[in-house]
């Protein structure tokens, strides 16, 4: 009869690591940043390059600037990005990776899936509340556009059709000015939302829809 072999494994306690983990993700979150995508229904879409970065981190395959010049690869071809990344935002997307790379060579592989799982999900948390802001804070740009120029719901209504319950007071209820909003009006309403359209590329960024996917 065999002597059975009992092994302790002691149990990795992730807590210690928290503040490393911490400044992984704050690296990748000022990177994305910079990143086109500002909201989307999907973690794939709202995460960019990020997301391809922890899954490709797991293999253990690559080295620090190998993955970065991958990431950097997956930005530029987005086309909203338009072929540029700030210098900031690199060093920000490769400072990351190369924390991240390292830590993960530190910690039991037993405990490797769990640190990649609290970035994740933890910058998938952030991202996305940064989205919601963005689109809040957008949505106020364009009341305030339509306040200067109608003043009131009265003549906003007037202009733009419907009750001025509709639009709330000081224009409360104005929603956010998506494309497919856009794409739905006609008369002095299409007209005013190219013209904050407009604004808005002037001032460095484009009008979205309220969650956009991007492959």
């Amino acid at each position: 009869m065999r002597t059975p072999i009992f092994v302790r494994v002691e149990r990795f306690d992730l807590e210690k690591i928290s503040p490393e983990i911490e400044a992984i993700r704050d690296h990748f979150d000022l990177y994305l940043d910079s990143y086109p995508v500002k909201s989307a229904r999907s973690k794939h879409s709202l995460m960019g390059p990020v997301g391809k970065v922890l899954q490709e981190a797991r293999t253990g395959k690559w080295d620090a600037e190998s993955l970065a010049g991958y990431a950097l690869n997956i930005h530029l071809s987005n086309p909203k990005a338009k072929g540029y990344i700030s210098q900031e935002a690199r060093q920000a997307l490769h400072e990351g990776i190369d924390r991240l790379l390292k830590l993960l060579k530190e910690v039991p592989v037993t405990a490797q899936d769990k640190v990649v799982d609290r970035l994740d999900y933890g910058l998938y948390f952030v991202r996305r509340a940064k989205g919601l802001e963005w689109l809040e804070r957008v949505r106020q740009e364009f009341i305030k556009f339509l306040q200067d120029k109608y003043s009131t719901p009265e003549k906003l209504a007037q202009e733009w059709g419907g009750k001025p319950e509709d639009y709330g007071t000081d224009f409360a209820k104005v929603p956010y000015p998506s494309r497919r909003i856009f794409d739905q009006a006609t008369g002095r309403k299409k007209s005013d939302m190219s013209e904050f359209a407009q604004q808005a590329e002037l001032r460095g960024y484009e009008l979205i829809e309220e969650e956009e996917e991007i492959q």
